[in-house]
């Protein structure tokens, strides 16, 4: 078996080899971590810390939000599936977003561009190749009640109706591909299953699909509940960034849990972003007493 990571270094296991936890050594290649394991000796997960992402300023933003939805939806993931089609750059926000509520995700596409880009820049923990490997790979994840990210290289709409025949019953269901009956069918089955149906693109409620709840409708009342804003603040280093989490970190409450978890998290998935930033939903008093210790985007 071969694996080529994202930093197009070709690793080789033989099939029979049981590599386990204790033989897993991490590589610093462009500051990275590895670990190979097999698991029932089929396949081998890949965990690999956030290389880059987009620099589109908009991407912690729409990270944070679609966080701020799960977290609104379901106070805690932990145990939870999340079920996504599509991988465009709206696409890859909900597996980072997932991995900070706690979730495991699974976001299945097939266009070869998206996939590598999510391989080099680490948005998922790795790639499957079906619906077996990922099953496979989620199911111990989900018992521990542990996060993970899969991306699942196979037809959408007909894996995704493999999904139903299978049998799996997701939490929350998202779409980020172009509209189709056959999406709409099958998201309504999902959604008898128990499923939320969710658009995060959309930034308003008329603007979601038809059965499909807007991220915005999730957040506002939450934002209007606190008189919370978002607001970007970048620095020159990593360094301030740093402090300036562990600063903003001291002043929210201990029953913060969303905020908390968000700047605890967001060091280890956003780590390679650039310029240093940080996105955090701040009332004006708060926004005020952060103001001298950083500069504000």
């Amino acid at each position: 078996m071969k694996i080529v990571t994202s930093q197009g270094v070709f690793c080789a296991f033989h099939q029979h080899l049981p590599l386990t936890r204790e033989d897993e050594e991490p590589s610093n290649a462009r500051g990275a971590q590895m670990h190979f394991r097999f698991k029932h000796r089929q396949y081998v997960t890949i965990n690999l810390r956030m290389l880059s992402h987009s620099s589109s300023e908009s991407f912690q933003p729409d990270v944070l939000r679609a966080y701020t939805a799960l977290a609104q939806l379901r106070p805690e993931w932990g145990g939870g599936l999340i079920l996504s089609t599509g991988l465009s750059p709206a696409g890859t926000v909900l597996p980072l977003a997932s991995n900070i509520a706690g979730a495991v995700s699974l976001s299945i596409d097939q266009n070869p561009d998206r996939m590598r880009d999510v391989v080099r820049s680490g948005v998922v923990d790795f790639v499957v190749h079906s619906l077996d490997e990922a099953i496979r790979a989620m199911k111990n994840e989900v018992r521990k009640r542990a996060p993970l990210s899969v991306a699942l290289n196979a037809p959408p709409i007909e894996t995704l109706e493999e999904v139903l025949a299978r049998g799996l019953a997701p939490q929350l269901f998202a779409n980020f591909l172009p509209w189709q009956p056959r999406i709409s069918n099958a998201a309504e089955k999902l959604r008898s299953l128990g499923a939320e149906l969710v658009h995060f693109a959309a930034r308003s409620t008329a603007s979601a699909s038809a059965g499909f709840r807007s991220g915005a409708s999730i957040v506002e009342p939450l934002l209007l509940s606190r008189s919370w804003r978002l607001r970007t603040y970048s620095f020159q280093t990593s360094s301030e960034l740093r402090r300036f989490d562990t600063l903003a970190l001291d002043r929210l409450a201990a029953d913060d849990r969303l905020r908390r978890r968000w700047l605890e998290a967001a060091p280890r998935i956003l780590q390679r972003q650039r310029p240093p930033q940080r996105c955090l939903w701040v009332s004006p008093a708060e926004e005020a007493a952060l103001a001298p210790a950083v500069k504000d985007k």
